[in-house]
């Protein structure tokens, strides 16, 4: 008898075409974060991805 494997994938509801894309802008430790045309500020903190300012802030920008 053979095994059958079944893999399920686990999606978002909204449709894929809608997903959001998303990143922090801002390099430490001189931060100047700031989002481009298109996109929209999410989130804004010193130390947002990682490695914290000493000066400015990361944004988290969305389009």
């Amino acid at each position: 008898m053979a095994a059958t494997r079944t893999t399920f994938t686990v999606t978002p509801y909204r449709n894929e075409r809608e997903a959001e894309t998303c990143y922090w802008d801002g390099t430490a430790p001189f931060c100047a974060g700031a989002c481009p045309p298109g996109y929209t500020e999410r989130n804004r903190n010193t130390c947002g991805d990682g490695a914290c300012c000493w000066t400015g802030y990361k944004v988290y920008c969305c389009k």
